[in-house]
């Protein structure tokens, strides 16, 4: 050291320099402190613990200098810090705490968070509902279970109480009013008295044993005379085919209506007209004519501002493809269509059969027989393959379904082992029509024959009937929508050879659309919406199950009714094995608890779905066991579909039973003579009171009992016989002391103590014919008494009479004055009218009429509707 020193020149100035690099060292140091102070950079994630002074001095340089080759670092870096902060300040410094350490990575990041937050909201939802920490799915299903079975219960039940109801009041059998003319007309062998006739006369008892009318306006008009008979409710079906002139009949005739329709679907027309008119050739111009539309009695309500609603839910098609056009095209999506299971399986959905050799021939027949025939070779082979589906055809024109009828006709007799098929399903007969007259047929199967195309001579006309006339795109959605399972279109062209610039309207871009779906399937139907998951619950189930191999499909459904997973069969790649529900968005969504739990599930069931549902609180707590659960539904829904496919699961549809016939109603099988229904209303037996004499009161003078004492006696008369006069209470209590007569004082010591009941409210007094209060009144057959005062017409109870009276009314649904009368004598056991009791049963049907009880109307005293 010593002769390194001795060596070097000027020591001085060395040393000098020396001191000002250990002090421009000191300097550097407290800058990159307070740089890193300033950044906030903890130099240990860099460094480790090694302190500042003691850092390697060229790897501090180049860190320095990798800061200076990034200055757009600095800002990111400030972003960060501000990041962290706002997170410290959040409640968030355990987080940031351990992403500083490098505890956690920034894959982890969000992981970790929506665990800490779904954990603190899981205990603040626990603490504000003690319940949910207890929560058990497989009570919430058995609940679910209990809560759908009383539901259907609940309906059973007001079906019962309608068929009750109905058959409570059913009119009694006897010969009286409109029930006695019914009763004489289903007596005759021949010359019965025409409908209208009929119903005008017995109108009231049809109604009362079929108070539900299923007829055409046509027949409205026809068979029930105005003003004759009306309804409290009119149900117009299919209204956007009925006309206003033809419905008003119908509206006349009732106080409140529902109008039913469609305005998508075929208006009113004049092709029926054209069918009927003088020409012979008249139906056979549809190639040319164009058909008027005319206002619908639905288009009128609408137009008048009448409440309307939307009916969204579409159960008929089993598959998404025999809607989807009709959803898309003319009700913008807004159907709620039910997704199938079944996302590509033959006999489901909609097929294309494009007839390359087929020619429309349009200066003949205007048919096309090619086509035509493979039609019909279809339809054999249906009936042969699967007879137990219901098929019908719908073609574009009337020559082309009477060109497949006869091609039909000639493989049927050429095929009988299929005449069966042709008498089977008679809920759902085999057809073949136009489409003019579709509407309102279903069937499992539809074939469709379009028939127009290229001529002989290879030339396309762009011609295609009504449905290229105005308001033809609503005679296509009749026709492509009738459908339940499967539907084949044959076609001699295809979406590509139709021409919109040469064929305009609405109806031609229709039939466009649905021939490229057919052909092409262009829209989603049964597969994967492309709409997110409703919740992270759903989307963690889904990721569960993919890693454990399934392949799983989020909210599958075509138009506003999706399914939250769908687990798709490996072996069978077009159908799905289970459908799964979570009570997520929608299922929270729902608005009644019998549409979440009950309805929902149910359809999806109906439309051929297994369905597994899990509980998001089962989630939570008990992940892996749910998964296990979701394993064993998956095989259990194999095992299912496995039995399904085999045929051992089939179920036989119930069959409703037959209405029993008219005369089985009325009870009109036997002769005159025949006893009575047990149903009906037998007139009881008038019973006399006996009254014993207490053992206090014997030996005193009857009218020396004080009235106080007197009274229970009273009292006991009345309750066996009242209403009952008091001259008859009087005879009971001067029988029971053995007197031959009533006196005068004995008359006042029983009127005395009848007024002394009436004072106290143990008795009621109508002009002393005496009763207990609340009693009802009894209606009683006087024939065998022995008192000749109860068959006195001014002794008998006027509100005996008066609910005769209105009980003969009500069971007959009006009777003629005379009828009343006698039948109400007859109730009370006598067997002739006589002029006293004529005298007193008019004064009572006068004062009823006065009271609007009764009213005369058409010669019938008819029960008083009650006022709105």
């Amino acid at each position: 050291m010593r002769a390194l020193a001795a060596r070097t020149p000027d020591r001085a100035a060395l040393r000098g320099r020396t001191a000002a690099l250990v002090e421009a060292g000191h300097g550097i140091v407290d800058q990159v402190v307070g740089l890193w102070s300033r950044l906030a950079f903890d130099p240990r994630a860099m460094f480790g613990e090694t302190g500042i002074p003691d850092l390697d001095l060229d790897a501090l340089a180049a860190h320095l200098r990798g800061w200076l080759a990034a200055p757009e670092g600095l800002p990111a870096w400030a972003a960060i810090l501000a990041a962290a902060r706002a997170a410290r300040a959040a409640g968030l410094a355990p987080l940031v705490d351990r992403l500083e350490d490098g505890r956690l990575d920034r894959a982890g990041v969000m992981p970790a968070f929506e665990m800490a937050a779904f954990e603190a909201i899981w205990q603040a939802m626990t603490a504000a509902e003690p319940a949910l920490a207890g929560f058990d799915g497989t009570a919430q299903d058995g609940l679910v279970r209990s809560f759908a079975a009383l539901d259907r219960a609940r309906i059973d039940l007001a079906r019962s109480e309608v068929r009750t109801e109905h058959a409570r009041s059913r009119p009694r059998v006897n010969g009286l009013g409109p029930v006695g003319v019914l009763r004489g007309e289903l007596a005759k062998k021949r010359r019965h008295m025409p409908i209208r006739q009929l119903m005008s006369q017995a109108g009231p008892a049809v109604q009362a044993l079929k108070p539900v009318f299923m007829m055409s306006p046509l027949s409205v008009a026809q068979f029930l005379e105005p003003g004759r008979i009306g309804f409290d409710l009119l149900v117009v079906d299919e209204a956007s085919q009925i006309q206003p002139v033809d419905a008003l009949g119908a509206i006349a005739r009732c106080r409140q209506m529902v109008v039913v329709g469609d305005e998508r679907q075929l208006p009113p027309t004049a092709f029926f007209a054209r069918m009927t008119a003088d020409a012979p050739d008249a139906e056979d111009d549809d190639e040319t004519t164009r058909i008027a539309d005319v206002e619908s009695i639905l288009g009128l309500c609408v137009a008048r501002g009448l409440p309307q609603r939307m009916l969204r839910w579409h159960y008929r098609s089993r598959h998404q493809s025999l809607i989807a056009v009709s959803n898309h095209e003319f009700y913008q999506d807004r159907l709620h269509v039910v997704p199938s299971p079944y996302a590509g399986e033959a006999g489901l959905g909609l097929d294309f059969v494009h007839v390359t050799d087929g020619v429309f021939e349009t200066g003949g027949s205007g048919t096309n027989p090619t086509e035509a025939r493979r039609v019909a070779e279809a339809v054999i082979a249906h009936a042969r393959t699967t007879p137990e589906r219901s098929l019908g055809v719908a073609t574009f024109s009337v020559r082309q379904r009477r060109a497949i009828l006869d091609a039909l006709e000639a493989l049927r007799r050429a095929h009988p082992e299929t005449e069966d098929f042709f008498n089977a399903h008679p809920a759902e007969p085999f057809f073949v029509k136009n489409l003019e007259n579709v509407q309102g047929d279903e069937r499992d199967v539809i074939f469709i024959s379009v028939a127009y195309g290229r001529n002989a001579q290879g030339y396309m006309a762009m011609r295609f009937g009504p449905v290229g006339a105005e308001g033809g795109e609503r005679r296509l959605n009749v026709l492509i929508s009738r459908a339940k399972r499967f539907c084949r279109v044959f076609a001699s062209i295809t979406d590509e050879d139709i021409d919109l610039e040469r064929a305009r309207g609405r109806g031609v871009a229709a039939l466009k659309t649905f021939l490229r779906y057919a052909r092409t399937g262009s829209l989603e139907v049964a597969r994967r919406s492309g709409r997110p998951a409703d919740s992270v619950f759903e989307e963690q189930v889904a990721r569960a199950l993919r890693a454990r191999g399934h392949v799983v499909h989020e909210q599958v459904g075509l138009a506003g009714f999706f399914i939250d997973l769908a687990v798709v069969d490996p072996d069978r790649p077009g159908r799905y094995l289970l459908g799964i529900e979570c009570d997520g968005a929608g299922y929270h969504a729902a608005r009644s608890a019998r549409d979440r739990d009950r309805l929902r599930q149910a359809v999806l069931e109906d439309h051929g779905w297994i369905i597994h549902r899990i509980w998001s609180a089962d989630w939570f707590a008990r992940p892996e066991g749910q998964l296990a659960a979701v394993e064993a539904a998956i095989v259990g829904a194999r095992e299912m579909l496995e039995a399904r496919d085999d045929g051992r699961a089939a179920a036989a549809a119930a069959m409703s039973p037959e209405d029993a016939a008219l005369a089985a109603e009325l009870g009109l099988e036997g002769g005159e003579d025949e006893a009575p229904a047990e149903d009906d209303h037998i007139t009881p037996a008038y019973v006399e009171a006996d009254p014993e004499v207490p053992a206090e009161l014997q030996g005193m003078e009857l009218h020396q009992v004080t009235p106080a004492k007197l009274a229970p006696m009273v009292m006991a008369v009345v309750k066996v016989e009242g209403p009952v006069h008091l001259d008859e209470v009087t005879a009971r209590l001067r029988d029971a002391w053995g007197l031959g007569r009533a006196g005068a004082r004995i008359q006042a010591a029983v009127r005395a103590a009848a007024s002394y009941a009436i004072r106290r409210r143990h008795l009621v007094d109508e002009g002393w014919f005496l009763s207990l209060p609340g009693e009802p009144v009894r209606i009683r057959d006087r024939s065998a008494v022995t008192s000749a005062g109860l068959r006195k017409p001014e002794l008998l109870p006027p509100a005996e009479i008066e609910a005769g009276l209105m009980r003969i009314a009500a069971e007959n649904l009006g009777v003629t004055r005379e009828e009343l009368q006698r039948q109400l004598a007859r109730m009370l056991g006598f067997r002739a009218l006589s002029a006293g009791l004529r005298s007193v049963t008019e004064d009572e049907i006068r004062r009823l009429t006065e009271r609007r009880r009764l009213v005369e109307r058409d010669g019938l005293i008819v029960v008083a509707e009650p006022a709105p």
